[in-house]
């Protein structure tokens, strides 16, 4: 019976209750009658690493071209250096990534050319990572 607002908490006193000492057990295993046990399979699209990896290649020519015209286009390299190599496991720290994908797209709205590319690279980086 789920546990809600009209009910009190389990009563620790039964036997299902506490942690086993002894015997095998596979898979997981909850201590006590009112825990319970998550887990979250990240499944990627086939393709999305590469459609990631492309549009990081779009974004990154394109900064390169306007290197010399405006300063943050080197931030935002740096950002794409920081960001490329963590496309194998995106799932590693999702949290960072996703730091430095506000950091590029916050650092590439100041160059308007590059504004869409680099919506599309946080768009197809964002979809790799666990929700």
């Amino acid at each position: 019976m789920p546990l809600g607002r009209n009910h009190p908490d389990p009563n620790p006193n039964g036997a299902n209750f506490g942690i086993i000492n002894s015997g095998s057990i596979n898979g997981p295993v909850q201590a006590a009658a009112f825990s319970s046990n998550a887990s979250q399979t990240n499944h990627i699209a086939p393709g999305a690493v590469d459609h990631a990896q492309d549009s990081i290649t779009d974004l990154r020519q394109r900064l390169e071209a306007l290197r010399l015209q405006h300063p943050e286009a080197e931030q935002a390299l740096r950002a794409l250096d920081a960001i490329s190599p963590r496309l194998a496991a995106p799932d590693s720290d999702p949290g960072a990534l996703r730091f430095m994908l506000e950091t590029l797209t916050t650092t590439c709205a100041a160059i308007p050319s590059v504004v869409t590319a680099a919506e599309a690279v946080h768009s197809a980086v964002a979809a790799l990572l666990p929700a």
